[in-house]
């Protein structure tokens, strides 16, 4: 039914093995813990208890992967106390109440085997839901990529038979915000549940969807650096949105009239930071007219939001196409 099916098969996998002792040192931790019990109920009188021991022994179910473990645990330590009954060094003790204490050490096992079978239980029961979460999860944010590729081409094709040249570039810029929209969820749908991203492939996809959705690819020329980083699904969300904004802004307002141009997009991480630079040739970023914009709320926002900073400047100094240059500074 979902794609992910064999890849929660492996989450699964994963969850056997995660334990705190694998499957050796769990076998010789019972030995041990079993031959210490028998070696103290041997060298103890009959009135020291040694449930404690016994306990012990069924709390190792917490590290094996399958619950029915627990009640294995709890069946041998019920035999080692029944055996160290025998083995004990007499004393006054009368035989009844020696009994007696080996019963209510044997209650203790169980009850104790209950509450690591019960925990144990709805631990699995829990991976279980959460690896359904995730196919489920994983299904729509597909599901929800290809919706958004449909939105923009039917914006592209209502851009087509508008009369309106604002109309049009209007209609294409929204097309082209949608399907790179589309583009991330469909990225953000081929990661693992567990894996991270690389940053390099990431920007540089993106950059490549965005090119490619232009109604005239050939007019910009975009290069890309970007450096390798690993980014979490959530922040390479906000970061593909946010630069994908950025793109959408250059293209907007840096190349008015279907002049030609060139875009330079750079990833660079740092020590303690990931910084994200959009250079342009274009006529500049008037910042009277512009600074209270959609775009530059947008990009604000997002960058705010990633607890980044954002700044503005000229690329470089001339009258006529002086450039812009953004810089988002993202704590890494």
């Amino acid at each position: 039914m979902f794609s992910g099916t064999s890849k929660a098969r492996g989450e699964r996998s994963w969850l056997r093995s995660r334990h705190w002792l694998s499957r050796g040192l769990s076998a010789v931790a019972v030995a041990s813990i079993a031959a210490g019990a028998l070696v103290f109920d041997a060298l103890t009188p009959e009135m020291i208890s040694v449930g404690i021991l016994y306990v012990a022994l069924v709390l190792l179910g917490f590290w094996f992967p399958e619950p029915k473990a627990t009640l294995a645990l709890a069946v041998l330590a019920t035999l080692l106390a029944i055996v160290g009954h025998w083995i004990t060094i007499p004393d006054n003790t009368p035989e009844w109440q020696g009994w007696l204490n080996r019963a209510l050490a044997v209650g203790t096992i169980w009850l104790a085997a209950a509450f690591v079978w019960r925990i144990r239980f709805l631990e699995n029961e829990l991976q279980l839901k959460i690896e359904l979460i995730d196919s489920l999860s994983r299904e729509i944010n597909h599901r929800v990529g290809n919706h958004l590729q449909l939105v923009a081409s039917i914006l592209r094709l209502q851009a087509a038979e508008n009369c309106s040249e604002e109309s049009r570039r209007v209609l294409e810029l929204a097309a082209s915000r949608v399907a790179t929209i589309g583009s991330i969820n469909r990225k953000l749908y081929i990661a693992e549940p567990q894996q991270s991203i690389d940053s390099k492939s990431f920007v540089t996809a993106l950059v490549k969807d965005v090119h490619a959705a232009l109604a005239d690819p050939e007019r910009i020329q975009i290069t890309v650096s970007a450096q390798c980083a690993e980014l979490s699904s959530a922040k390479a969300a906000a970061l593909g949105a946010l630069l994908v904004e950025l793109l959408n802004n250059a293209l907007k307002h840096a190349f008015a009239d279907g002049m030609k141009g060139r875009l330079a997009v750079s990833f660079t991480v740092l020590e303690n930071q990931h910084v994200l630079e959009l250079e342009d040739d274009g006529v500049g970023f008037d910042q009277g007219k512009d600074s209270d914009g959609f775009g530059r709320r947008s990009v604000s926002n997002l960058a705010r939001a990633m607890g980044g900073s954002l700044t503005c400047q000229p690329a470089r100094q001339s009258k006529t196409r002086p450039g812009t240059r953004w810089r988002v500074e993202i704590p890494a």
